[in-house]
């Protein structure tokens, strides 16, 4: 008896409405288990009335077992109705559950009405195992013209000990029908048969004096393509659960397709229960096994939020791995995502840059489009910029905000013109720190007329803190490609360099001084003084008059450093000491 879940009367099942309410009858797991010990009872008791009572009721609450049986009974006219379309339903439940036998029969009944269902059904039994159809399946493979498919379910069939299918393989042996022609394993397969029937009296006697062998296990190497041919098949009829089964084979076969299409299909719920979780599994495998297009799927999935939840940063990721793996269109792809700016923050720079290594139809003409229009606005600001009319703040600033967009899009000469703008407060605020920040970019973009610009902010400390070596070398540089000032610049480093060493180089002699140590700061001192350095030739001259260091006095010495350090150089300027108070200096710290 079951409860109707509105009513609550209860009643026996008769169908899936309940006779006193009419509400559609729901089976709840303690029902349905309940139901199938009631079963199991009523099949130990031999009650066919009430066996088949339940089995109809298990297989609406979708019981692949109880279908397939109930259908049996439907078919062999033992129901009530006997109604065969009513059986080929009940198949139809069962097989959508992978029943390898509800599949044969099934395809045995939908013959009736479609000739093409039929021969797919008959198919798809066989590769789920359904016995009884190797031998149909065999000669349905033949008369389409696949002799070795149709040796192979023949080898099968025969090895269920169907007896016609012995014969046929027999005959396949000794012919060369889909095999290599071999009586010995024709043989065997006679020898298999205690009485041979009619049909192979004939071939019995023609191999009577030829000593049998037992043939090897028969294998089909086409195997993958027939169940990937069966597949797409499927796919093409809208037969959603033998799709999953199919594509289910393929995977276990390893097929790269096949297991991508089958994270497809839990991603989807085609034919099976969605499970997101199972659908990234196989669609990651299927990618570390070179699957470009499961990458480009599983993007796109994320991208859009459809059967994944969204995801910017996987999206870009699963396009990025598809790139990787040779398709390169997955870069117009991530281009859009940059360019419509929806998903991430809006980057039309990397967005062409992408569209340039899609190397496709369409990209190229988004990053036409992207490199006219960038260029319209460089155009018009330097139009501005270069009016020899007055310009007013306003014109200033939309020459700015002109290249401004533009070197946000990507446009090569406008970063420079930007870094002009903030150098020198040209529609803008003055902002040494941008200025380099845009110089270093223009350079970095291949625009060499920044070299100097950008040497010069190391060399001065514009914007960014004074660096000799990185000075250096980008003012080397720019002097090997004769950009003006660049030598002159170099100068001013070398001689500020110079400089800071001799002083350097002073400075720890008068450490020595202090310390007592003449000797060692004399030679200190006659390094500096040999570089031009005033002041250490004046100490020079202060030591020599005081036979500090010297071994005696020597004033015509002195007065020669005396005369030097007066004098000065291009480097330096000349040291006097009017007051002796440098002098008087020294002269205490010799006491």
């Amino acid at each position: 008896m079951i409860k109707c879940n509105r009513c609550q009367s209860e009643i026996n099942y008769s169908g899936k409405t309940c006779p006193i309410c009419t509400a559609e009858i729901g089976l709840s797991p303690a029902d349905i288990e309940a139901a199938r010990r009631e079963l199991a009872t009523a099949a130990a008791q031999k009650n066919s009335t009430k066996v088949i009572e339940l089995r109809h009721l298990l297989a609406d609450a979708g019981d692949a077992e109880s279908a397939r049986e109930y259908a049996k009974h439907l078919e062999s006219s033992q129901a009530a109705s006997g109604n065969i379309d009513t059986a080929m339903e009940y198949y139809r439940l069962a097989l959508n559950k992978h029943d390898p036998y509800s599949a044969y029969r099934y395809s045995k009944l939908i013959g009736r009405h479609n000739e093409r269902a039929s021969a797919f059904y008959l198919k798809f039994a066989a590769v789920l195992g359904a016995i009884d159809s190797y031998p149909d399946c065999s000669e349905l493979c033949s008369a389409e013209g696949n002799e070795p498919l149709a040796a192979y379910f023949c080898y099968l069939a025969a090895g269920c000990d169907d007896t016609v299918s012995v014969v046929n393989m027999a005959k396949r042996w000794c012919e060369g029908v889909g095999v290599e022609a071999n009586p010995a394993y024709a043989k065997w397969y006679i020898d298999k048969m205690t009485i041979p029937p009619i049909s192979a009296l004939k071939l019995a006697y023609k191999l009577r004096s030829v000593r049998a062998e037992q043939p090897p296990i028969l294998e089909f190497p086409q195997y993958e393509k027939f169940v990937r041919s069966l597949s797409d098949e499927a796919l093409a009829l809208g037969y959603d659960s033998a799709y999953f089964k199919l594509t289910s084979i393929l995977a276990e076969l390893g097929n790269i397709n096949g297991i991508a299409a089958l994270g497809i299909l839990y991603a989807e719920g085609k034919g099976v229960e969605q499970d997101p979780e199972r659908a990234k599994h196989y669609i990651d495998l299927s990618i570390s096994k070179g699957n470009a297009a499961a990458a480009i799927y599983i993007a796109g999935e994320y991208a859009e939020g459809r059967c994944f939840e969204q995801n910017t940063e996987l999206a870009l990721e699963y396009y990025s791995k598809a790139a990787s793996l040779g398709y390169t269109a997955a870069y117009e792809r991530i281009g859009d995502i940059y360019n419509d700016g929806v998903l991430v923050e809006r980057d039309i720079k990397r967005a062409q840059a992408l569209y340039d290594l899609a190397a496709t139809e369409s990209a190229e003409q988004k990053s036409v489009a992207i490199k006219s229009k960038r260029y319209e606005f460089y155009k018009s600001g330097c139009e501005i910029a270069l009016s020899k009319d007055t310009l007013t703040e306003d014109m200033k600033f939309t020459a700015f905000r002109s290249f401004a967009i533009a070197t946000a899009m990507g446009e090569p000469n406008s970063a420079l013109k930007l870094a002009e703008c903030y150098a020198t407060g040209f529609g803008t605020e003055r902002d040494t720190k941008s200025a380099f920040y845009w110089y270093k970019t223009a350079y970095n973009d291949g625009n060499r007329d920044a070299l100097l610009p950008l040497a010069l902010c190391y060399s001065r400390g514009r914007g960014v803190a004074f660096s000799y070596s990185l000075a250096v070398r980008y003012l080397k540089l720019a002097s090997e490609r004769g950009m003006h000032g660049a030598d002159e610049e170099l100068e001013v480093l070398y001689q500020r360099r110079m400089r800071k060493m001799i002083r350097s180089v002073y400075s720890c002699a008068m450490s020595l001084i202090h310390l007592k140590k003449y000797t060692e700061a004399i030679e200190l001192l006659e390094r500096s003084a040999g570089l031009g350095y005033p002041k250490a030739l004046y100490t020079l001259g202060c030591l020599y008059e005081f036979g500090v260091g010297t071994g005696r006095s020597d004033r015509a010495a002195a007065d020669k450093y005396y005369a030097q350090a007066l004098q000065g150089n291009k480097v330096f300027e000349k040291f006097k000491d009017p007051s002796s108070a440098y002098k008087l200096k020294i002269l205490k710290m010799i006491r």
